[in-house]
C-alpha cells in the first residue's frame, strides 16, 4: 500500500517560514514535518511514498520518495492535489496532509482498520482547538458519527460543539470498494464542473473543493468509518499553531506499535 503526501501548498500564514519552503518542509522538534510522517510510514513498513508538491517543489527532491507535481497548487485545493497521483492509487492507499505530523501509533491504527475508506479522527480535540484558537468552535468542523462508528457527516460549518464528536485530521485509507469509490464522486464533480453546476452541490467550482468535500459526499452513500485516536498528531497552519504543537509534540506520550505475528 502506498502513502500519498500532499505537500503541495505554500502556507501563507506562516509568513517567512515558507517563503523558501513548502509547510511541509517547516520544522517542528528540530526537523521538517515531513520527517515524521516518513518516520511513521517506515514503522508501518510502507516503503512506497509519494509525494505531490508545488511551492518551493525543487526543495523536496532529495527525499527518497517519488516527487510529482501540482502546477496549479497556487489556485486549487487539496483535492486537485491528490488526483495529481491518481495513477498511483493502485487498489489501496493513504493519503495525508504535508502540515501535520503525528507518532507512528496513529498510522498504525488507520492501517490497522478494514474498512474500504479509514479516517482517523480526534476524539480529544477540544483542548487542542483551545490551545489553538481560544474559541473551540473557531475552526471546527462538523463530524457526527452514527452508532456504529461511521462517519454520517464531516467538514460542515458548525455552531454547538454538540456536532463535533472529533476531528478531521488529514490522514485517510482507501482500499478496494474506497478507491472505486472515490473515483466516482470525483467524476461526478469533473461533471459538475464542465456543466457549470455547482461542485457536488457544494462548492462553486472545482479548485474550491476540499477534501471533506468529498469525504462527506462519500458518507452519504459508502461506509465510512471513523478510527479514533486521542491526540498524538499536530497541525501546523499558523506561527502559533507552531509554538502550540512544539509543547503538545513534546508532552505527546505514544505507545510501542504492536508486533504483528509472523
Amino acid at each position: 500500500m502506498r502513502l500519498i503526501i500532499l505537500a503541495a501548498g505554500q502556507g501563507t500564514r506562516l509568513g517567512s517560514l515558507t517563503e523558501d519552503r513548502p509547510k511541509a518542509l517547516v520544522p517542528l522538534a528540530g526537523r521538517p514535518l515531513i520527517d515524521w510522517t516518513l518516520d511513521a510510514a517506515a514503522e508501518a513498513g510502507l516503503d512506497e511514498i509519494v509525494v505531490v508538491g508545488g511551492h518551493r517543489i525543487d526543495r523536496l527532491a532529495d527525499l527518497p520518495v517519488a516527487l510529482l507535481e501540482n502546477p496549479e497548487y497556487a489556485t486549487t485545493n487539496m483535492v486537485q492535489t491528490l488526483f495529481r497521483a491518481e495513477a498511483c492509487f493502485g487498489d489501496g492507499f493513504v493519503v495525508s496532509y504535508g502540515d501535520i505530523a503525528y507518532r507512528p501509533a496513529v498510522l498504525a491504527a488507520v492501517l490497522a482498520s478494514t474498512a474500504s475508506i479509514a479516517v482517523a479522527i480526534d476524539l480529544d480535540w477540544r483542548s487542542y482547538w483551545e490551545a489553538r484558537f481560544g474559541d473551540p468552535l473557531r475552526d471546527a468542523e462538523s463530524l457526527r458519527l452514527r452508532a456504529d462508528g461511521s462517519i454520517a457527516e464531516i467538514g460542515q460549518v458548525v455552531d454547538r460543539i454538540e456536532d463535533v464528536q472529533g476531528q478531521y485530521i488529514g490522514l485517510v485509507a482507501f482500499r478496494g470498494a474506497g478507491v472505486d469509490a472515490l473515483r466516482s464522486t470525483w467524476d461526478r464533480a469533473l461533471t459538475d464542473a464542465a456543466a457549470g453546476r455547482p461542485v457536488l452541490g457544494r462548492r462553486p467550482d472545482l479548485r474550491r473543493l476540499y477534501m471533506t468535500d468529498i469525504l462527506d459526499e462519500l458518507a452519504a452513500t459508502h461506509p465510512v468509518a471513523a478510527v479514533p485516536i486521542h491526540g498524538d498528531w499536530v497541525e501546523i497552519d499558523t506561527p502559533r499553531d507552531l509554538d502550540v504543537a512544539e509543547t503538545r509534540w513534546a508532552e505527546s506520550v505514544s505507545p510501542p506499535t504492536p508486533i504483528r505475528a509472523a
